[in-house]
């Protein structure tokens, strides 16, 4: 019965119709220092790569009732990590049905890097969280976009002492969510095809490239920072994804650009036809040094359950990803995958009246899967043969 209430609060709160402005009340939150160090992201004391960065967890419990099991929730790239409203509210909405729920504030991410710490501190954050459950206790993560990766990665590592993943907008092929990010072509099996791309993650894209850019290093030191203050102020507001609405910030942030690193600059803003062949140049010259970030090798050594949840309106990463997942799962891998018009990359929205009753059903499966957080292979099917 407690999994079932868990489920129908899920349902209550994740849907479009609870507004992403309220959540739940009688949660608490309480943050623990993992290690101490530079503070990253927006307010960052040092430089990335300048030494360890200090790593904090959030957790999330709900102040009355028992205890279900326990979720990580593994951020995707973002400045605020954790802090993020939306994934606040995420964590909150979890805790209140009844899911003790650590946040790690990974520190790559904070500064806008997907980057090889990744899932070394992600697995000191889930080890963590596992030796204060209780006994026989396993906890099931959750990754949002770029966490995909740093969660297969840590799931395969741990083996039996992982639950389960439900990912959300997660990637199977780094490079190919690259060139999305750039192009929105999403490159799939069946064919390429083009959609809708988020114009704000441009710089993003830019900073993770910049090694392999084909431009002196102060000037790409000097891009960078337009590229982080462009992040920093632009994130969030969808306003801004219309034709046109970018270039004033553009204009602004340039002309605090020393004169040769404007050019670059623009080009990592995304306005200009280069960007694209500046992208592809940059992938040739890194050649395999981005491989590091597919989760392929973990999902080769993955047994545990895995539910991949996509948006097919994600403008950051594509659908297209998640069925590449499941098909590179190995052959002792569970998975289910679960395709919603409901959600895309940054918040949820009404279906069309045609589409509701299908929503409603993904909506009420993934809410059952994150509701059996310690028993995920209840909603998962049997391995494959």
């Amino acid at each position: 019965m407690d999994r079932a209430a868990a489920t129908a609060r899920l349902a209550r709160w994740l849907g479009p119709w609870a507004g992403a402005e309220r959540a739940p009340g009688a949660v608490t939150r309480s943050t623990h220092r993992l290690r101490e160090g530079r503070t990253p992201g927006q307010h960052a004391t040092s430089p990335p790569g300048d030494g360890p960065s200090v790593l904090d967890v959030h957790v999330y419990e709900r102040e009355r009732g028992a205890r279900l099991g326990e979720w990580v929730v593994v951020p995707g790239l973002h400045f605020l990590g954790p802090d993020d409203p939306r994934l606040d509210r995420f964590c909150r909405i979890l805790a209140h049905a009844g899911f003790r729920v650590t946040a790690p504030a990974l520190p790559a991410f904070l500064d806008l890097l997907v980057d090889r710490s990744l899932p070394d501190d992600l697995e000191q954050a889930v080890r963590w969280a596992t030796a204060r459950s209780r006994p026989g206790e396993r906890p099931s993560l959750f990754s949002i976009s770029f966490g995909s990766w740093p969660a297969l990665e840590v799931a395969a590592r741990l083996g039996a002492g992982v639950d389960g993943v439900v990912t959300f907008g997660g990637y199977a092929e780094f490079r190919s969510v690259v060139r999305f990010c750039c192009d929105g072509v999403m490159r799939a099996p069946s064919g390429d095809l083009r959609l809708a791309r988020d114009p704000l993650n441009c710089p993003a894209l830019f900073l993770n490239l910049q090694r392999w850019l084909d431009a002196p290093t102060p000037e790409v030191e000097q891009a960078a920072h337009g590229w982080r203050r462009m992040i920093y102020r632009t994130w969030g507001r969808m306003e801004l994804k219309a034709p046109g609405r970018l270039e004033p910030f553009v204009r602004e942030e340039e002309h605090a650009l020393p004169p040769p690193a404007r050019a670059l600059f623009r080009l990592g803003c995304g306005l200009g036809p280069e960007t694209t062949a500046a992208v592809e140049a940059a992938l040739e010259r890194a050649g395999a040094a981005l491989s590091v970030f597919d989760p392929g090798p973990a999902l080769a050594r993955l047994a545990c359950p895995v539910v991949i949840c996509h948006g097919r309106d994600d403008d950051v990463i594509p659908w297209g990803e998640a069925p590449k997942l499941r098909q590179a799962l190995s052959a002792r891998g569970r998975a289910r995958v679960l395709l919603t018009g409901m959600y895309g990359h940054t918040g949820s929205a009404l279906p069309t009246p045609g589409a509701l009753a299908r929503e409603a059903w993904t909506l009420l499966a993934m809410a059952r899967a994150l509701a059996s957080a310690g028993q995920l292979e209840r909603v998962v099917g049997p391995a494959r043969a």
